[in-house]
């Protein structure tokens, strides 16, 4: 028979691979048959994954069965899209006045946790609450089967000293309907931290163990009237489950021996063994048939006609009210059904509820006006964060394609992976800009096999932004005069307390220039893209010419007409030790260049 689930919950490639049979809601209601309603609460992060397994366990029987899938309202799931949810999912608040024959509820990875420190944990034991009254009978898989047997009968779980991990072989202690047709042994995909011995049970006559085992406890509880299925095991996991669990834990550096009984011979190499299918089928088939179908009522509602009596607001005003009205039932009215409208006023200048609730309403609308722009704003923030990742993405490969064509990308490569990582971190604006010539300068020490300095370890700025050149020259005649052949990045340098300050665009030559100084240099090259000082911008004129010489107030002068062709900051250290710069082209080295000095 088949399942009736929301449309496009699963792709049609999906159910097909799969062969889960479906039919839509119209299709069904056309049809002389009550589908039974069965709830999954699903609590797995991966919810999309859980999902289908449960699916593919409910589609093999000819019951027709209507699927509402239930989240907590209380939690906000990380590993989802809220679309999804949305659209596929109820909370408890919508569908707590309803009534289901089965229900579901999912393990959930938070079993090292103190249950009252769990943050849906109040949710979830309303649920709990609701399903002993409206549920006709309700499965608790692994983690929510020991939350509910707390919660119901005040049993603590026992935590392993290894993760109980693998596929297991339970011996089946008594018969019961749900495991018709089983045979004596059993396998069982098991996940999880924590157990329930059965002595812990022995004095809740209500419950059968139907399995157990010394070294995983109890895997299999029934109630009496098989309202409560406690399932320990994960017979709804596909063949890849457990093998995906262990390679993430790995990955996580998480100590985890391999899953037993899982892989061929144990070797994770010779691949899977699946050995619990045909039991998982036949157990939730079974539970389905006999625990709920068998039993639920036709009628799940079991409406009848009612004599019905209606009292006005003004009649249930307040307490006394309802006492009157109460001795009027009783007494005077044989009335099943009670309709009553909300509160009326107490006194003459009482507000009527129904009035409060319109200006609640009002209120409501205006609320939801703000939560769109809430949303518009966080459209806005996720077209941010793509774009940031986009000019991220660009960054880093550009970085990794000169080290590549260099021939030093394995030395390279975890250096800018360092460096990005320490960006996306970073909200200081001069940090995350000093990268540039942090990188670069990385790449080049590779390049050239020389040593590299980081200039936050040389350029030290005092007050008002302004370089304290007599700490920075100490701190270079230091580090560098002892060295041979060093990489020094440019254009920013620390503030006393060690943060990345920089200097305005072009710093770089600033940077030259106090290293020039401080070292006592002959001569400071800068080079650039341009064959020295020009005198108009050859881009424009092409007569311009090669100023071949000058000193440093002429250099100073073409600065302050608007030439870019150096830092204004960067003449003062070399000016006040006269050390001659030539300014040359990296893309013409063979010319004279530019030389100033007086």
């Amino acid at each position: 028979m088949p399942l009736i689930i929301p449309k496009n919950l699963i792709g049609e490639e999906t159910l097909k691979r799969e062969r889960i049979f479906t039919m839509d809601e119209q299709r069904a209601s056309s049809q002389d048959i009550r589908p039974l309603k069965v709830a999954i609460v699903n609590l797995m992060p991966k919810k999309r994954e859980t999902e289908l397994q449960f699916i593919k366990m409910l589609s093999n029987t000819s019951l027709q069965i209507n699927i509402n899938l239930i989240r907590m309202g209380s939690y906000e799931p990380k590993n989802i899209e809220a679309e999804h949810l949305n659209k596929f999912y109820k909370t408890f608040n919508e569908i707590k006045h309803e009534k289901y024959d089965a229900m579901i509820i999912t393990g959930a990875p938070v079993e090292k946790l103190e249950y009252e420190k769990i943050i849906y944990w109040d949710e979830l034991k309303e649920i709990l609450d609701y399903a002993k009254e409206n549920v006709f009978s309700t499965m608790f898989i692994c983690w929510s089967a020991q939350a509910a047997l707390y919660h119901y009968y005040n049993v603590e779980h026992n935590l392993s000293e290894n993760k109980i991990f693998g596929v297991f072989e339970f011996e089946k202690k008594k018969d019961d309907k749900i495991l018709k047709g089983f045979d004596d042994e059993f396998s069982v995909p098991t996940s999880r931290y924590t157990y329930v011995k059965s002595e812990q049970l022995k004095d809740i006559e209500e419950l059968n163990i139907l399995a157990e085992r010394e070294d995983t406890g109890v895997g299999l509880i029934a109630s009496e009237d098989h309202r409560f299925i406690f399932n320990f095991g994960h017979w709804e996991y596909d063949k890849e489950t457990l093998n995906n669990e262990y390679r993430r834990d790995l990955d996580k550096n998480i100590k985890i021996d391999m899953p037993v009984n899982y892989y061929k011979e144990n070797d994770i190499s010779k691949g899977i063994k699946v050995t619990w299918r045909s039991a998982g089928n036949l157990f939730f088939s079974n539970w389905l048939n006999y625990c709920v179908y068998q039993e639920t009522p036709y009628n799940i509602e079991e409406i009848k006609n009612k004599k019905v009596a209606k009292f006005g607001g003004s009649s249930l005003s307040n307490a006394k009210q309802f006492s009157k009205v109460k001795n009027i039932i009783t007494s005077k009215s044989e009335s099943d059904v009670v309709v009553v409208s909300a509160p009326g006023k107490r006194y003459s200048k009482d507000v009527k509820v129904t009035d409060r609730l319109i200006n609640v309403a009002e209120l409501n609308t205006e609320t939801k006006d703000i939560e769109k722009l809430i949303k518009k704003l966080e459209i806005e923030l996720l077209k941010k964060n793509d774009d940031l990742n986009e000019n991220l993405s660009e960054l880093k490969t550009r970085f990794y394609g000169i080290a590549k064509d260099l021939g030093i990308e394995e030395r390279c490569t975890p250096e800018i992976d360092v460096v990005f990582k320490a960006i996306e971190s970073s909200t200081s604006k001069d940090f995350i800009v000093s990268r540039g010539e942090y990188l670069n300068a990385k790449i080049m020490a590779n390049y050239l096999n020389y040593e590299f300095i980081d200039a936050k370890d040389l350029i030290i700025f005092g007050e008002e932004d302004n370089v304290n050149l007599e700490k920075s020259y100490e701190k270079i005649s230091n580090i560098i005069k002892s060295k041979s052949k060093v990489v020094v990045p440019g254009y920013y340098g620390s503030d006393e307390l060690g943060n990345i300050r920089t200097f305005k665009r072009g710093g770089s030559d600033y940077t030259g220039s106090i290293i020039a100084s401080a070292l006592d240099s002959e001569i400071y090259e800068n080079w650039t893209d341009v064959n020295g000082v020009m005198t108009d911008d050859p881009r424009i004129n092409a007569d311009a010419k090669i100023i071949k010489s000058m000193n440093y107030k002429e250099l100073t002068d073409i600065i302050d007409s608007g030439a870019q062709v150096y830092q204004r900051d960067a003449i003062e250290p070399v000016k006040n030790k006269n050390i001659t710069i030539r300014i040359l082209n990296t893309n013409n080295p063979d010319g004279e260049g530019t030389i100033i000095k007086d």
